[in-house]
Formats: C-alpha cells, sequence, structure tokens
C-alpha cells in the first residue's frame, strides 16, 4: 500500500486486475484503455507546456508516452479491437473522468500554469508505478507483458523525474488525495462494468 492509496482501494485494484486477466475478450478492453490513457497523458504534455518551456526532456515524455499508446494499441488491436474507436471501449467514459477530473483538479491547486504538467504526470506516473507492475504478475497474454516491461522501464525513469520536482509546501500531499479520490472512483465504476 502507497501513501494516498487505502487497503481497501489495493484490494479493489487486485480483484479488478484479476477479473480482467482471467478473460481475455476482457483484457483486451483494459489493454485499450491503457493505450487511450497514455495517449491521453501524451496529449496534456503537448497541450499543457509552451512552446518556449520545451525541453529535450520534454520531448522526449511525449514521444515516449506516444509510444507507450502504440504498444497497448497494437496488443489491443491484434486481440480482436482493430479498426476500433476508443469510444467504444467498455472502460472509455470511465478514463475519460479519472484524467480529466485529475487534470482538472490538479490545475485547482494552483494558479501557477508552470505546476499543471508536472503536477499531473508526477501524479499519474505514481499510478502507473502501482498498476503496471500489478497487471504484468496477473496477466497470462505474453504480449501484454512484454508491452508492459517495456514500458513499465520508461516509467520508472519518469517517475524518478517528476519525483525530483520542486512543488510548493503541501502541493505533492493535496495531489495525492485529489488522486487517491479519483482512483477509488474509477475503481468502483470499472468493477461496475465487468
Amino acid at each position: 500500500m502507497r501513501d494516498g492509496t487505502s487497503a481497501a482501494a489495493d484490494a479493489a485494484l487486485g480483484e479488478l486486475l484479476d477479473r480482467i486477466a482471467g478473460d481475455p475478450a476482457l483484457e483486451m478492453e483494459w489493454v485499450d484503455l491503457l493505450s487511450q490513457l497514455e495517449y491521453v497523458g501524451c496529449r496534456k504534455i503537448v497541450k499543457s507546456v509552451g512552446f518556449e518551456r520545451i525541453s529535450l526532456e520534454v520531448l522526449r515524455h511525449v514521444a515516449e508516452e506516444a509510444s507507450h499508446a502504440f504498444l497497448l494499441k497494437s496488443v489491443a488491436e491484434r486481440g480482436g479491437r482493430a479498426g476500433r474507436s476508443w469510444r467504444d471501449g467498455r472502460f472509455c467514459e470511465a478514463g475519460w473522468r479519472y484524467f480529466q477530473g485529475l487534470d482538472r483538479g490538479v490545475s485547482a491547486l494552483s494558479e501557477d500554469a508552470a505546476l499543471h504538467y508536472p503536477g499531473v504526470a508526477w501524479a499519474v506516473e505514481r499510478r502507473v508505478l502501482e498498476v503496471y507492475p500489478e497487471y504484468a504478475a496477473r496477466t497470462r497474454n505474453e504480449d501484454v507483458r512484454k508491452a508492459l516491461k517495456r514500458i513499465l522501464a520508461q516509467e520508472e525513469r519518469h517517475g524518478a523525474q517528476f519525483e525530483r520536482s520542486l512543488f510548493p509546501p503541501g502541493y505533492r500531499e493535496r495531489v495525492i488525495a485529489l488522486e487517491a479520490d479519483l482512483w477509488g472512483r474509477f475503481l468502483a465504476e470499472a468493477r461496475g462494468l465487468l
């Protein structure tokens, strides 16, 4: 259990991932959602970092998030989701609500727009570093496991990068609380969609 995550949320995640990993069709719905969320993360970076603040590190993050979306979408398409819009995914709306709530909530925590991208990215990377290893340990799909292994190598670097971000006092705790609440809602909604 990480700070900001309850034992109940950890158990709910484990139950959800066990159900997903045990049903190949449902698993492709989940992989498609992860692809969607990786794309949304890429889009968030592009939309929130002004061209005057673009660095090589930011461009690398954009490229890697786009590659994560590509890897996962490729697995989903090979698994029977070819040519399908993310809008048609079982978990699509729940995923959008989670990410939009996080983006809007983190943005509302500070008037300093320079904090929005690192604040959201830090929260997302923390969640990814919890969910992806748990999922990789449960999936029976070798393509999924390979994609997650490749993605995790980069996400660990991203997590460390944003962990070093200089946030104002109390900011991290507020981001953690906000994200944990949204994550709990997402888990409840996703479990209801099984």
